[in-house]
């Protein structure tokens, strides 16, 4: 006999969808406050804007969370926009690198232990290491690019598709609608 489990009441919902919000806002404040003291510290004053830019849509979502928690239904849509930000700093980042990517310059900052790896890999599988390694970087930031971007697309949308979805339930919760 299968057991079918009711559908949450829409204050649960309510609860589900804070309870993921103020998770997400405090992971993307954690990520992106850590990504800004690192790049910051390096100098890297490209990766520390978009790194503020990412801190800009936690902020978002963390006040998107304090107006549901304070029962506002108007932090439904700072919730959304936040995910919306996000996605496209993060595909802004991706682009930026796939258009910048500087494969001599990244060479230069491994440690000499992973360009020896590589280049004796290089040489196992036949090929020149000087000639090609440039492009196995080329295609290595390719990759992480695409990677990056895919995983964003599924990460955000599902999010903003979560939300969504809840917001009959949580017009309810807070208006008894």
């Amino acid at each position: 006999m299968s057991r079918v489990t009711p559908p949450l009441l829409p204050e649960q919902r309510l609860e589900k969808v804070l309870g993921v919000a103020r998770a997400d806002a405090l992971g993307v404040f954690v990520c992106a406050g850590a990504s800004v003291l690192v790049s910051g510290a390096q100098e890297d004053w490209i990766m520390c804007g978009f790194s503020l830019l990412a801190l800009v849509a936690g902020g978002m979502e963390w006040h998107g969370y304090q107006r549901l928690r304070d029962r506002d239904l108007g932090g439904l849509q700072w919730l959304l926009g936040a995910q919306g930000c996000l996605y496209t700093v993060i595909a802004a980042y991706a682009l930026w690198r796939l258009q910048h990517f500087n494969a001599m310059a990244y060479w230069a900052e491994l440690p000499e232990e992973a360009r020896t790896q590589i280049d004796e890999q290089l040489k196992q599988n036949g090929l020149n290491a000087d000639t090609d390694r440039a492009l196995l970087l080329r295609t290595m930031n390719f990759l992480v690019c695409t990677v990056l971007i895919f995983v964003s697309t599924l990460y955000q949308g599902g999010l903003t598709w979560f939300y969504r979805r809840h917001r009959g339930a949580i017009a309810e919760a807070l208006h008894g609608k």
